[in-house]
């Protein structure tokens, strides 16, 4: 199983992002068969702030085509937050008083923690911090 973070999401919806070129190779390398992972997973947190940031970096009509596509997708499962992994996320918000995590992120770690995902599509180190194994590498 893979989970697919916003800045992954972001990446790949911005061809001026620092990780376009990356996060293209990546999604290539999949497609390929170099990695295949058995399901692709985000959640509805993901959704939220990847369409804010897409409206706010690239523009309105392409948030909502970003949006459309992703609850239409047959390979992307959209996973929403309830109130398990939602109270899991406040505890390790406030744990790690020493880090600086966003809830959204907290909510992704959560989730993968109790899916037992180990593999994160992401640009964002705060996975790594967490333990995770982030791709591309």
């Amino acid at each position: 199983m893979l989970f697919i973070d916003t800045s992954a999401f972001l990446a790949l919806a911005n061809d001026r992002d620092n990780y376009y070129k990356a996060a293209q190779r990546f999604l290539m390398d999949m497609q390929n068969g170099k990695f295949r992972p058995t399901r692709l997973i985000t959640t509805d947190y993901i959704v939220d702030e990847t369409l804010t940031r897409i409206r706010f970096k690239v523009g309105h009509a392409q948030a909502v085509n970003w949006g459309q596509n992703i609850h239409s997708s047959k390979i992307i499962e959209l996973w929403r937050v309830d109130e398990t992994v939602y109270e899991d996320a406040l505890a390790i918000f406030e744990k790690y008083n020493d880090k600086q995590l966003s809830f959204t992120d907290c909510t992704s770690f959560a989730l993968m923690k109790s899916m037992g995902i180990n593999d994160v599509f992401t640009f964002d180190d705060d996975f790594r911090k967490m333990g995770f194994n982030i791709m591309p590498e």
